[in-house]
């Protein structure tokens, strides 16, 4: 009986190391490392103005090498409406940073589900050699497996002349002062 139960122990011990080695490992399709961040876009300054119209000032700055053709859209909730028009830059080069101001007025109508808000996008070409470069670093990149898989990603990115986004919404509870 004894060495039942201590086989059947021992059983219970090598499937639970089977199940936490497998859990750990991403499922089939799905990367455990992801492509390395090239833009940083952050809301630095809000509030509403004396006539209820919101401001904000949004930072954008290269996380890595030189972007280009960036597109800076806008939308919101349909309780606000964006005055700012789409913009475009040529470049973005890294430790350059770009303000660009938003404005935004009320509509009338109620917020969303998850109240109001301001989207800020921006699409972009990213730095390929810069990216496939960070990718190819055994310290941020440690899986060998992982990091050629990353770096195919960026190097078909780069064939395909692909642009990448990013966002940041902003919600208006958030701003300052209001009036």
């Amino acid at each position: 009986m004894k060495i039942q139960s201590t086989g059947v122990f021992l059983l219970l011990i090598m499937l639970s190391m089977i199940a936490t080695a497998t859990s750990a490992r991403p499922p089939a399709g799905q990367f455990s490392y992801q492509l390395p961040p090239n833009l940083s876009l952050l809301v630095s300054d809000s509030r509403f103005d004396s006539n209820g119209r919101l401001q904000l000032s949004v930072i954008l700055e290269s996380a890595l090498g030189n972007l280009s053709d960036l597109e800076i859209y806008f939308d919101s909730s349909k309780d606000l409406k964006v005055l700012t028009n789409l913009r475009t830059l040529k470049e973005l080069k890294p430790g350059s940073a770009r303000k660009i101001r938003v404005l935004a007025t009320r509509t009338g109508q109620q917020p969303d589900e998850i109240g109001s808000w301001v989207k800020i996008g921006v699409k972009y070409l990213p730095d390929y050699e810069a990216v496939i470069a960070v990718a190819g670093d055994t310290g941020k990149y440690p899986d060998h497996f992982e990091r050629l898989k990353i770096q195919e990603i960026a190097s078909s990115n780069a064939q395909k002349k692909a642009k990448y986004s990013e966002a940041v919404r902003f919600f208006a509870d958030q701003a300052g002062s209001k009036k």
